[in-house]
């Protein structure tokens, strides 16, 4: 049983990817948003198949369906170690730098956020602008990546890529 488990999330993963792709490459300009935004789905599907597997059910019958707004939920700033980019469930310490607030997981994250600029900074997935996370509108996927983006509208933006023909397997809710 665990063998065919693991032989369908790879098999899964596998025809993903290539459609994955086949998809982006014909997206034009939104290219990489459109990747990135895969990337989101299948975190989302594959924390769908754990709690199926969890409790008791066949992973083989888990779908991705409903809304892509389902596929990131929006996180508060302070539980964001903006240097590791990823959603924690310790307390972070709070960085004042130039009138803005950063968190990190402990000193050296501090220390990182204090003498590295670039660590304060993320690119918006859906505009590709350069900006600043102490004032980003945040959000995880379900891994616990953190996606930053310069507006709730851009996040709107981001999501509304996702179409049966940029995101392989999507269907648009009825």
């Amino acid at each position: 049983m665990k063998k065919k488990i693991g032989k369908l999330i790879v098999a899964a993963a596998m025809t993903a990817s290539v459609s994955m792709f086949a998809s982006v490459a014909s997206a034009g300009d939104n290219a990489e948003a459109i990747a990135k935004l895969q990337s989101v789905k299948e975190s989302y599907a594959a924390s769908l198949r754990l709690e199926a597997l969890q409790a008791k059910n066949s992973p083989e019958s888990v779908k991705v369906t409903g809304p892509a707004t389902q596929w990131l939920k929006q996180v508060s700033p302070e539980k964001v170690n903006m240097v590791t980019n990823r959603v924690s469930g310790d307390k972070l310490s709070s960085v004042a730098i130039d009138g803005k607030t950063y968190f990190g997981a402990g000193d050296a994250y501090a220390s990182t956020l204090r003498m590295n600029a670039a660590a304060r900074t993320a690119v918006d997935p859906s505009t590709s602008k350069k900006i600043d996370k102490a004032s980003a509108v945040t959000f995880a996927d379900a891994s616990g990546r953190v996606f930053y983006f310069e507006s709730e509208n851009s996040y709107r933006e981001f999501i509304g890529l996702a179409t049966p023909e940029t995101v392989y397997g999507y269907s648009a809710p009825r």
